[in-house]
């Protein structure tokens, strides 16, 4: 008749084993055979593999909130460059990069004959009526530039309407504002630390002439080290994530003029963001990418140079021990969203 525990219900069909753990602590086994930290390991050796590299930008949640919000209409202007719809200033930041900025209503500027405009959603900065020439400066602003391979980029968002007559510059100090530079000459110098200040003079001949605008000024430096170069010259880690595309889902549709089959939009997988930086603690909420306000840029493939906006997201922390992946889909921008003129 054989064994009569082959009888028993709990061990029909396992060909002679016992079913379940049979050890005194399943959970500390997990931990002493490292358990989760081999399954991290293999998710990023898998990213590391095959993944595509992506720049990645995150909406701010906190700060000084950007003169376009109307309190009235609960809203604020997605076109506006000073917070791209966000309402805060400055609205995204970069992933893996030390951003500095100036706009018109940070604690530590100073507005000489110059103001924000009365126009609906507006967050320009105008010379008054009457005034010919005007600034806005910046307090000192601490950096500390250590990243191998990291160099200084600026964006300045303003908009001259009458070139002829008018002017707008923009400039950075080093020493307080004894002395200043074109922000244009700010790469080449790359300054490793110390204190910087930023200032913009807006000119014009006469004050019957339009006024340029001012919105913005931003500069930044990356923290992340640039290491492991490829034979094109780029970095295998940098200042960005890997992400990977699953195996796509087909579907088969049926219709009046035959079947139909189909494979879903752009969905993609990573792991948490202590992963790309060492200074980010794994578990925490720095490690997510959660919407609704994520914006990405393919680095590599067909996609390459593309951005896409993540519209739904999902995470697995099956032990509640930290994030072993994430997974989004993207919606790519047409370039003409407003997530197009993010820098």
């Amino acid at each position: 008749m054989g064994c009569i525990w082959l009888q028993k219900d709990g061990c029909k069909g396992f060909g002679s084993q016992a079913v379940g753990y049979w050890g005194r602590d399943i959970y500390k086994t997990i931990q002493a055979d490292q358990v989760n930290g081999k399954e991290l390991a293999n998710l990023r050796d898998e990213l590391e593999a095959g993944g595509v590299r992506a720049y990645v930008w995150r909406g701010v949640f906190s700060g000084d909130q950007c003169p376009c919000y109307k309190e009235s209409y609960k809203s604020s202007d997605r076109k506006c460059r000073t917070c791209h719809g966000t309402s805060i200033i400055p609205g995204y930041l970069k992933f893996g990069y030390n951003t500095l900025w100036m706009a018109a209503v940070d604690s530590d500027v100073t507005l000489t004959n110059v103001e924000v405009t009365n126009d609906f959603h507006s967050a320009n900065i105008q010379l008054v009526e009457g005034e010919l020439t005007g600034s806005i400066e910046s307090g000192d602003k601490s950096f500390k530039r250590t990243a191998i391979g990291s160099v200084w980029e600026y964006n300045v968002s303003d908009c001259v309407r009458i070139s002829n007559y008018s002017s707008i510059v923009t400039e950075y100090s080093l020493d307080s504002g004894i002395t200043w530079k074109l922000i244009s000459l700010l790469p080449s110098d790359n300054p490793v630390e110390g204190k910087i200040r930023l200032k913009t003079t807006i000119s014009r001949d006469d004050d019957s002439i339009l006024s340029p605008l001012f919105e913005i000024a931003r500069v930044r430096f990356s923290e992340l080290d640039l290491t492991r170069q490829r034979s094109d010259g780029s970095y295998f880690d940098g200042p960005f994530i890997k992400i990977m595309k699953p195996v796509p889902k087909i579907t088969n549709t049926k219709s009046d003029w035959g079947d139909s089959i189909s494979a879903s939009g752009l969905n993609f997988w990573t792991v948490g963001l202590s992963a790309f930086d060492s200074s980010i603690d794994m578990g925490s909420d720095q490690e997510k990418l959660e919407g609704p306000n994520i914006v990405i840029e393919f680095m590599d493939g067909v996609l390459a140079g593309k951005r896409g906006v993540i519209t739904d997201w999902a995470l697995s922390d099956p032990r509640g021990y930290t994030v072993m992946t994430q997974s989004f889909s993207v919606r790519l921008t047409d370039g003409g969203m407003h997530q197009d003129l993010i820098w």
